[in-house]
């Protein structure tokens, strides 16, 4: 059979044959690897091989079955392109439902979910998180005053300024309307402090042509005791509702202002 086999596989397959002969064993199609064949005008084709011993009066015959699997493996081929070309379109509708179209920051439920990913983190790890949500103070006067497009442009600018200010591992979400939100691990009440207000003195300093924008900033941290068994992990809402209530407290207070839940003048109230 080695006339039907490429050069460089002929000496191969001549020792392949009489290891075979000495322990002959029916060997269906698809058992045994691809090899390659030559055409009669020289070109190589893919095969599939099976072999079936039998044995005769004139002894022992081995019955080699060649298929030609060109037009398969060309299929395969199509469809290994094909999945690879709908995981790449996957990805990308993934990445379009988890960014708000905006702002392209993280959507809310994206946002959300990450969040709860981290504090499974921080249970486990018996490390502190923290969350921050900012809302643009008075947006529904400058939409008033200005118009829903240049509302959105200020969305946009907010939008690129946080993750900029933010460190590598903060996670920018924009929460919905004028809301915007951002995880902060490893962080503790001092630093969610820190950093609320560095967010704050970011969008104050940006370059704002209709009008000043400024954002009202409530910070809440999760702290998780080096204790065994671990603690529950809190409720998302319970997370999201201190956090809340502190924004409205910085909002209360006049505006451009930092709270955290934990503030004795908001634990006091």
């Amino acid at each position: 059979v080695e006339f039907l086999l490429p050069e460089g596989l002929k000496t191969v397959h001549e020792q392949h044959r009489a290891d075979y002969n000495e322990d002959p064993k029916p060997r269906p199609m698809g058992e045994l690897r691809d090899l390659y064949g030559i055409r009669r005008d020289g070109s190589a084709v893919p095969l599939e091989i099976g072999l079936s011993p039998i044995s005769t009066s004139s002894g022992l015959m081995i019955i080699c079955t060649l298929v030609d699997i060109s037009r398969r493996k060309e299929k395969e081929e199509d469809l290994r392109q094909l999945a690879a070309h709908l995981e790449k379109r996957n990805q990308q509708l993934v990445s379009l439902v988890a960014t708000d179209s905006l702002t392209s920051v993280r959507s809310r439920q994206a946002f959300l979910d990450h969040l709860s990913a981290q504090l499974e983190v921080s249970v486990r790890h018996a490390r502190p998180l923290s969350l921050l949500m900012l809302d643009i103070d008075d947006f529904k006067a400058f939409n008033d005053t200005f118009g829903h497009l240049a509302g959105d442009e200020v969305l946009k600018e907010v939008g690129r300024i946080l993750p900029e200010v933010g460190r590598r591992s903060d996670l920018v979400g924009r929460l919905g309307g004028e809301e915007f939100g951002v995880i902060l691990p490893e962080t503790d009440r001092e630093g969610a402090a820190f950093l609320g207000n560095r967010f704050r003195e970011a969008v104050e300093a940006g370059d704002w042509p209709l009008r000043s924008i400024t954002v009202s900033v409530g910070a809440t941290t999760i702290h998780f005791p080096d204790t065994t068994p671990r603690p529950d992990v809190p409720p998302l809402s319970e997370i999201l509702s201190a956090t809340d209530q502190a924004l409205y407290r910085s909002k209360d207070r006049g505006r451009n202002k930092v709270t955290h839940s934990e503030d004795p003048d908001w634990m006091t109230r």
